[in-house]
């Protein structure tokens, strides 16, 4: 590695850092960090004479395309967690996922509503611009291997998973695999991240509005 590329790759791993353990500081509401962090990740990116574009977000790629065949896998996926995957956890010995964060929407349209527009407009558009755009993008370029897409893609999916250890290491389980779904469709659609923006934002309205009724 060259040294020019090794200092990159420490400014990258301690900015990975930042990202991932900053929201869980409580230093700000949990609507506020996406937003914080994303202005910081735009000019941290200048920085380097890059900006979001380079990691896949380009509005440019937004395609009606991407909302149906996006949104589908992530309403197969949701469908395979909590009919399949959520049970067989269960039936493992792992907890059942903590939902607790999320009492707040049960029974209550307006909270419910509320934080789907807060997730869907801002919190999951900031998850895989972080995570399957730059983070998944930053490590690759630190792997010098043939294996670096699956390496990295693999790490990527293990940090966040983690990032949502508050919910349970059944849950954790469940995120990795959905997140190697959403690295191969990042694969699959040549990094275009609205993809993987309208999976996620299915499946976690399909898991949103099950709380809410109350049946998680």
């Amino acid at each position: 590695m060259k040294p020019n590329t090794r200092k990159r790759a420490v400014y990258d791993i301690l900015m990975i850092v930042l990202l991932v353990i900053f929201p869980h500081s409580g230093l700000i509401p949990f609507y506020g960090y996406a937003i914080v962090l994303l202005i910081l990740l735009g000019c941290y990116l200048r920085l380097f004479k890059e900006n979001f574009s380079n990691i896949g977000f380009r509005f440019s790629d937004l395609s009606f395309r991407s909302f149906w065949l996006g949104g589908i896998s992530g309403l197969g996926f949701a469908i395979l967690v909590y009919w399949g995957i959520g049970p067989l956890m269960t039936h493992l010995g792992f907890t059942p996922p903590n939902v607790s964060d999320f009492n707040f929407i049960r029974h209550n349209l307006n909270n419910y509503m509320l934080l789907l527009v807060i997730a869907c407009l801002l919190v999951i558009p900031f998850e895989e611009i972080v995570y399957r755009g730059f983070i998944l993008t930053r490590i690759k370029a630190m792997i010098n291997s043939k294996w670096a897409f699956i390496l990295s893609g693999v790490i990527t999916s293990i940090i966040f998973a983690f990032y949502h250890y508050q919910e349970g290491t059944g849950a954790v389980i469940s995120i990795f695999f959905g997140s190697l779904i959403v690295i191969w469709l990042y694969k699959l659609f040549k990094g275009n991240l609205w993809y993987l923006i309208f999976y996620h934002i299915v499946y976690d309205v399909f898991m949103l509005t099950a709380i809410y009724l109350g049946y998680m």
